[in-house]
């Protein structure tokens, strides 16, 4: 008995094992599916906001001056060249390069007793950015996905600044060009975390994992596993499986293992196993939907072949005596007769 469950119970993983439904997302696809990213991810960076910064440096002849950036704000961030690559059992690499941003504010200045104020601009160039992006599933059977690293860099800030004193700041532009670089690299992977954290995960937890078909039967395409991410695509197994609205049963049968051509060309490729039908047709026949009880009263009564085994008795088995008092009987009451004549080795 041991042994038996032992048995039922691998067969049984090694059923669920197989997916009815494969989709796999090629590089090609998933440089579309960067590309409709880049404008969220874009959006959010354009709302970064920069925190007020300040400091104090020696000039000759007047010794310490104060200053302070305030009022920061983004006018133009962009992101030009960009690429997503898929990292084997990993997940996905996305990196942005030579992305610029635009910005203004605000500076003060004041030594003693002599203060002055007025507005300048910041260009960043030569931005990048490196996010590390790891593929799951949850229980539930839907997708995940987390960062697992970011790093950014800016290779060249370049700050305008305007009003009487400004020739002040203009000393220790490096010293200001390296507080605003550090400000600005240490806020963005922050924020590109966050989106996926706060945006795309949510988004993926409300992803429907069966879909009702009609009062009898739904679909079920949850995960089956995680992505299986290559050099050249991701694969995302499902459980493509019809189950009984009213009765969610296990399938008596295997799924099939679902292989792929190897070709790329296309965005995206599907693959549907018979298995996906075949439990279409159990569901259905479970439920009696698939039976239909045929009777002599529902043929047109000019319709030459009856119901009966002077039609199609040939198609009964007969007895050893022959078809002699069977004549005219309708196909049930034949079938009784020879059940009958059988008795239990019809069993076998």
């Amino acid at each position: 008995m041991q042994g038996f469950l032992l048995v039922t119970l691998s067969a049984s993983l090694s059923w669920a094992a197989n997916p009815g439904f494969v989709a796999r997302i090629t590089e090609k696809g998933l440089d579309y599916a960067r590309q409709e990213g880049l404008c969220v991810l874009q959006k959010e960076l354009s709302k970064i906001q920069l925190p007020d910064f300040s400091g104090t440096f020696h000039v000759k002849h007047l010794g310490h001056v104060h200053y302070s950036f305030n009022s920061l704000v983004i006018r133009n961030f962009q992101l030009p060249n960009s690429q997503v690559v898929p990292i084997p059992k990993v997940g996905l690499k996305l990196s942005i390069t030579n992305a610029f941003i635009q910005l203004d504010g605000k500076w003060h200045v004041h030594k003693a007793a002599v203060k002055d104020h007025g507005s300048f601009d910041l260009k960043v160039e030569g931005l990048s950015i490196t996010v590390d992006l790891a593929l799951g599933s949850d229980g539930s059977g839907r997708p995940t996905i987390s960062t697992s690293g970011c790093s950014s860099h800016i290779s060249n800030v370049r700050v305008h600044i305007s009003g009487k004193l400004s020739w002040i700041l203009k000393l220790f532009h490096e010293k200001i060009d390296s507080a605003f670089r550090k400000a600005m690299e240490g806020k963005i992977c922050p924020v590109v975390s966050d989106s996926i954290k706060t945006k795309l995960q949510p988004f993926l937890q409300t992803l429907d994992v069966t879909v009702k078909l009609d009062h009898i039967a739904g679909i079920n395409y949850s995960l089956t596993s995680p992505p299986d991410v290559t050099e050249q695509s991701v694969d995302v197994y499902l459980k493509g499986e019809f189950f009984d609205l009213s009765h969610h049963s296990q399938i008596p049968f295997p799924s099939p293992a679902v292989a792929f051509p190897v070709d790329n060309n296309l965005m995206v490729y599907f693959g549907i196993s018979d298995y996906l039908f075949n439990t279409a047709s159990f569901v259905y026949q479970q439920a009696g939907t698939l039976v239909f009880t045929l009777t002599d009263d529902m043929i047109p009564k000019d319709f030459k072949i009856r119901l009966n085994t002077s039609s199609i008795g040939t198609l009964i088995p007969q007895e050893s005596g022959g078809m002699d008092g069977g004549k005219g009987q309708t196909i049930q009451e034949q079938c009784i007769r020879t059940v009958r004549k059988l008795g239990p080795d019809v069993a076998k």
